[in-house]
């Protein structure tokens, strides 16, 4: 490659999309704010399980 200088993709999309998002979520209620990390808690809780399971099942190193 010859030409030392990089060419990436256009991020400008998804950065346009992201803070549309972070604007939406200023907009709620603090008590929609929980209902939003009571449903994250939920949807994280199976991941959260499966890992505690595997630290019990790992052998002890040391």
């Amino acid at each position: 490659m010859p030409d030392n200088e990089r060419t990436y993709p256009d991020n400008s999309d998804i950065h346009a999309r992201k803070a549309e998002g972070r604007r939406q979520r200023a907009k709620l209620s603090f008590a929609e704010k929980l209902v939003a990390v009571d449903e994250l808690r939920a949807r994280v809780e199976p991941i959260v399980r499966a890992r505690e399971a595997r630290k019990l099942t790992k052998p002890q190193s040391g």
